[in-house]
């Protein structure tokens, strides 16, 4: 599937072949002189994912470098796979994920020094699953890639890619909350992933947060936005001198609030017009998610029913099916038991009556046979 041909003479190329087909510049690039350490780059697509399907042993040795063009859905930043020998030992090989952006369409609210530094900071964790952050360079425009190192070279490259994808992916979320943190200095961020039925009572609970701050004696403004496909939620102090961890403690207090007081009462109690507002921001809450709640119930009912009535129908579909069936094999085997005498011009069929019935053509041809033997 991928092969070279190697010229013995200089002014005549080597060639590479995909599939059949031999790369020229409006499918790719391949370093044309030299025996050992080409490199090659695919633009084609249908080609890359023919490159993508084959083994990593199935390289040939003397390509040192093979880009194909592999675009992930959840990220702008990758649109290139490279599988990367080493330059002193060509048995090791590894599988690099290409970072790259375009500088002239730049338009993020953090530069690329800053998300490539969240990218270094986030891959650390990650060495053990045999991953990593290489910038090959100082400079980081020069490039820089997440490399997997944990394969076995049997395996595709499409088999290997494929099971990355959750990590890398993963790891781009964890990039993007970063960077919104980073964003928001002096603030207290929390990102949560309400179900979609309740998130609206939800978010507006956490609306609230910020008189409850005021009632405890701390100044603060909010904010609610949906970034990284959750919920953002920023808390900023108005003072300075108010610690972040101030603010932390008392969201997590207030979060726990819903549940600590679902089933009390406070119908005898003395509350002032602050703690009821609170109770009734409590109370809207839970009745909020208890409805929605029971409308997942009642829907999950619904579906059910449906099914069952689905199930019930399919059966009677089924034994209508089988009585018309068994009509027509009855029908058959009456149509077919009758004997025609004198030239066809008279049928013997069976004769029934009251509790009897008389195969006349089995008669006739009983006699028949009995004659003729005779």
């Amino acid at each position: 599937m991928l092969e070279i041909l190697l010229s013995e003479q200089e002014q005549i190329e080597n060639k590479l072949i995909v599939d059949g087909v031999t790369i020229t510049n409006d499918l790719g690039y391949f370093s044309a002189k030299g025996s050992t350490n080409l490199w090659a780059h695919i633009y084609d697509y249908c080609l890359s994912q023919k490159i993508s399907e084959i083994s990593f042993n199935e390289i040939p040795k003397e390509i040192r470098q093979l880009e194909f063009y592999y675009p992930l859905e959840f990220t702008e930043f990758i649109e290139e796979i490279e599988v990367e020998r080493d330059y002193h030992n060509k048995e090791i090989i590894q599988l690099n994920f290409k970072v790259s952006w375009d500088f002239e369409k730049w338009k993020k609210t953090f530069s690329i020094e800053e998300f490539a530094k969240a990218m270094e900071k986030t891959l650390l964790v990650y060495k053990d699953k045999g991953i990593k952050w290489v910038q090959e360079d100082e400079i980081v425009s020069n490039g820089c890639h997440i490399s997997c190192l944990d394969f076995n070279e049997n395996e595709t490259i499409k088999t290997v890619v494929q099971r990355n994808l959750p990590i890398i992916k993963e790891i781009f979320k964890k990039v993007d909350i970063l960077l919104i943190e980073q964003s928001r200095e002096g603030s207290l961020v929390s990102f949560f992933d309400f179900p979609e039925q309740v998130r609206v009572p939800c978010e507006q609970y956490l609306v609230y947060f910020v008189e409850f701050l005021k009632n405890i004696g701390i100044g603060a403004t909010t904010e609610i936005s949906h970034q990284a496909g959750k919920v953002l939620f920023a808390v900023t102090p108005e003072s300075k001198e108010t610690a972040l961890e101030q603010v932390r403690e008392a969201l997590n207090i207030y979060l726990q609030l819903p549940n600590n007081f679902a089933n009390a009462s406070f119908m005898n109690m003395h509350m002032e017009p602050k703690e009821q507002q609170l109770m009734a921001n409590i109370q809207h809450l839970n009745g909020q998610i208890m409805l929605a709640n029971a409308l997942v119930q009642t829907q999950s009912e619904i579906i059910q029913s449906q099914r069952i009535t689905i199930e019930q129908q399919q059966l009677i579909v089924d034994s209508t099916i089988l009585q018309q069936s068994l009509l027509i094999d009855s029908k058959n085997i009456d149509s077919k038991d009758k004997e025609e005498i004198l030239g066809g011009t008279v049928s013997l069929t069976n004769l029934e009556g009251k509790g009897f019935q008389i195969n006349l053509p089995s008669i006739y041809r009983w006699f028949r046979q009995k004659i003729s033997k005779e």
